[in-house]
């Protein structure tokens, strides 16, 4: 009888121990899967943020050569980027907004602070960095033309958030830029 109890529960113990370790698995895979969908879902936010900000920079460039025009700046029609990697395409678009900035800037005769050039960092910084020039340099023509802007807010998230409340930023600026001269606002892209 002793033989039959030991048995059994020498059984029942392999038993609960292999549910369990069944139990501990299944819950790490499942944490394992979570992280990867948590991932995902973040690089798919960004992604979409990134097409949102190639937006904001392409109608940023479209009211800057507005405002170019209306106050006489030279402007250089350089065709859109396009293809390849969506952090260099938006890198040029920067570039091509700060060589609009800047051709205002000197046309208004606005102070432009020394703002650094690419290079350096990953790409999602080296945009940081150019775009935090560039509201510099938005922030100096507004200033020049008597246009009151609010202090820019404390930038907050991922960089790739911190680059969108950045073109916000510049975006808003513009428009009242673009007020102040009588250049029209580029909507929306």
């Amino acid at each position: 009888m002793n033989k039959l109890i030991l048995g059994v529960s020498a059984t029942l113990l392999a038993t609960g121990l292999f549910g369990s370790v069944s139990a501990i698995a299944q819950a790490s895979n499942t944490q394992a899967q979570s992280g990867v969908n948590s991932t995902l879902i973040a690089q798919a936010g960004d992604q979409a943020l990134i097409q949102q900000n190639r937006g904001l920079l392409l109608q940023n460039g479209q009211t800057a050569r507005n405002i170019a025009t209306k106050v006489g700046a030279a402007v250089s029609n350089s065709e859109t980027p396009s293809g390849g990697n969506p952090l260099q395409v938006n890198q040029q678009l920067i570039l091509q907004n700060r060589a609009t900035f800047m051709s205002i800037a000197k046309k208004v005769g606005a102070t432009v602070p020394n703002v650094p050039g690419p290079g350096g960092g990953d790409l999602a910084t080296q945009n940081h960095e150019l775009l935090l020039g560039n509201r510099q340099i938005v922030r100096a023509i507004a200033q020049k033309l008597g246009v009151q802007l609010p202090a820019p807010p404390q930038l907050s998230g991922n960089m790739v958030q911190q680059n969108n409340q950045l073109l916000l930023g510049n975006r808003n600026a513009l428009q009242a830029i673009a007020g102040k001269v009588g250049a029209a606002v580029a909507p929306a892209q």
